[in-house]
């Protein structure tokens, strides 16, 4: 008698627990609400991050800008030096070719 009933049994059972396991999980619990309010809370966490990191990639960028523009047009003193050396190198030319003379 017992055995004509376990195939209707099981079968039942089978089909009975994805319902079950549908209307287990339609309620989250406080661990699941802890787990989302964690992802939240990392996710957060995450954009800020990122916003820092965005806006120090770009005050680096900036920087790097005006060293470059003050480095790229050279001052009053860069241009005297450029004279300077110019003057040198042409005082010993003249003494070398002095010397071959």
């Amino acid at each position: 008698m017992y055995r004509k009933l376990l195939p209707a049994v099981a079968t039942a059972m089978v089909t009975a627990l994805p319902f079950a396991i549908l209307v287990g999980c339609s309620d989250p619990g406080p661990a699941e609400e802890a787990g989302e309010s964690v992802d939240e809370t990392m996710e957060e966490a995450q954009d800020q991050f990122d916003d820092a990191v965005d806006a120090v990639q770009d005050a680096a960028d900036e920087a790097a800008e005006a060293v470059s523009d003050m480095v790229d047009e050279p001052g009053p003193a860069e241009e005297a030096g450029r004279e300077v050396d110019d003057a040198i190198e042409e005082v010993e030319e003249a003494g070398e070719k002095l010397m071959e003379d």
